[in-house]
């Protein structure tokens, strides 16, 4: 199940220090940085897989629908 998440990783990494550079930006303390850049990671790790499970899918009917023309399609 694994294998499929590895073209991930260095998407993952940058998400990573994204995430703790806009943490160092927005925070106080060190706890800030951490907690901060724990929860940015969390949030990506969301849409990554909100995307792998749903929205892939709805990105490929919702293109087919758009750049599909049913003029020439229809062959009458």
């Amino acid at each position: 199940m694994l294998n499929k998440y590895y073209k991930y990783l260095p998407w993952l990494i940058l998400a990573a220090i994204g995430s703790f550079q806009h943490a160092t930006h927005y925070s106080r303390t060190a706890f800030d940085v951490f907690y901060l850049t724990i929860i940015f990671m969390i949030v990506y790790i969301a849409l990554l897989f909100l995307h792998e499970h749903y929205l892939k899918y709805r990105y490929k009917d919702f293109f087919t629908h758009i750049l599909s023309n049913s003029k020439k399609d229809s062959h009458s």
